[in-house]
């Protein structure tokens, strides 16, 4: 998929410089990588449902945006990044509706939030993504690495131990990732337990 056909291409490379030029060292995990892994999450999430040109371009742009906010801190990203959204993207064409629509997607990313409606189960599970995935192991390595330089967990064992209690409580959305996700997720979970010594 072209992402140029949804997202205009000034707005793609600003992102895309900000997450690579203006990022604190210590995300890890919250990076240009993420964000690209998930904008091509939802493109596979999403491609396995009947979207509208309209709806591809809310899901990848605030698959693009929903953690920009971190070129300035990682507290309260997700309400910064709405607040971006609205300050920039009229000078990307987008209109008063979409942009809202977009902060709410940029919005339903918190830990807590529940999505309500298909496009937001979808950027829900794009996220999290790794959790059902085979870079699970991979991927818990930096988001450990950035927690431990932002405070956030004091070693290994007390990273795993959140990671295991958060596997335990998070659920897939989408169809798609419910069934996609389910095997490689118990195989995150026993990994896990391991890691926490249980």
């Amino acid at each position: 998929m072209d992402l140029n056909n949804y997202i205009p291409q000034k707005l793609i490379d600003r992102v895309y410089d900000d997450l690579s030029k203006k990022l604190d060292n210590k995300y890890h995990y919250h990076n240009l990588y993420h964000t690209k892994r998930v904008v091509n999450s939802s493109i596979k999430i999403g491609s396995n449902y009947d979207l509208s040109h309209n709806e591809w371009e809310l899901l990848l742009t605030s698959s693009l945006l929903h953690d920009y906010a971190f070129i300035d801190s990682h507290i309260d990203h997700e309400e910064k990044g709405a607040v971006i959204a609205k300050e920039i993207l009229p000078d990307y064409g987008y209109n008063k509706n979409d942009i809202n629509s977009i902060q709410s997607l940029i919005l339903i990313t918190k830990v807590e939030a529940k999505p309500h409606n298909l496009l937001e189960s979808i950027i829900r599970d794009a996220d999290l993504e790794y959790l059902g995935s085979g870079d699970f192991e991979k991927i818990s390595e930096y988001l450990k690495k950035e927690w431990i330089e932002c405070g956030v967990v004091k070693d290994d064992t007390h990273f795993y131990d959140i990671q295991l209690k958060f596997l335990n409580i998070h659920k897939f959305y989408t169809d798609f990732m419910q069934k996609e996700g389910k095997e490689w997720k118990e195989k995150n979970m026993t990994y896990a337990k391991k890691i926490a010594g249980l």
